[in-house]
């Protein structure tokens, strides 16, 4: 692994551990054993760095669900996957990290929630069309609607006024009753397995 790398997967593990502001440049560069000099040589300034360090984690997360789709038996299959592998990745994440991003690199957050290479919503299309092409999601409804809409909840269970809640709780209580409403029987009997064995392991 390449110095630069090294230090945005690094940091960007403590970013996530301890929030951003708590971080500093001297933190990282001592954690990592080299000079200030050299972190500033490969980074500008710490927002530099922050905004790297995530779409380096976002290209690493988005390899690991696509891997994960591949590989599903359903499209239910590889929704219920992907909220493990995404459930795990959040359950080590501070808090602090988002209201750290939102309030001290706000043009990086503002960024995560447009369209474009940190929130690609190819993905989650995808995901949907192939529903439909299984007959698990309803052909009745328009799926870049449902995809936008999905987005604007996961925006929401982000935010600040969701913190006090759990993702698990969240999806319980949101998630999985609009995934219901727009799937076929066949979809519907497939949420429904999923979602015990999910619950019991979650």
């Amino acid at each position: 692994m390449d110095q630069r790398l090294r230090i945005l997967k690094e940091s960007g593990q403590m970013f996530a551990k301890y929030g951003i502001r708590s971080i500093t440049m001297d933190h990282i560069a001592n954690e990592l054993g080299i000079s200030k000099r050299t972190l500033y040589e490969t980074f500008k300034d710490k927002d530099d760095l922050v905004q790297q360090a995530i779409e380096e984690g976002t290209r690493l997360h988005k390899k690991l669900c696509q891997a994960t789709i591949l590989k599903s038996e359903n499209v239910i299959d590889a929704i219920f996957s992907i909220l493990r592998v995404n459930n795990d990745t959040f359950s080590k994440m501070n808090p602090l990290f988002f209201e750290d991003l939102k309030k001290y690199h706000s043009q990086i957050y503002l960024r995560i929630q447009e369209k474009g290479d940190i929130r690609d919503q190819k993905i989650t299309l995808l995901l949907l069309e192939r529903g439909v092409a299984e007959g698990i999601f309803s052909s009745l409804i328009d799926m870049k609607i449902v995809n936008a809409f999905v987005h604007k909840m996961m925006d929401m269970a982000h935010s600040e006024e969701f913190f006090d809640f759990s993702k698990k709780d969240l999806s319980k209580a949101v998630f999985f009753p609009y995934l219901y409403g727009i799937s076929t029987n066949k979809g519907r009997e497939l949420i429904t397995n999923y979602l015990q064995d999910f619950n019991n392991n979650l």
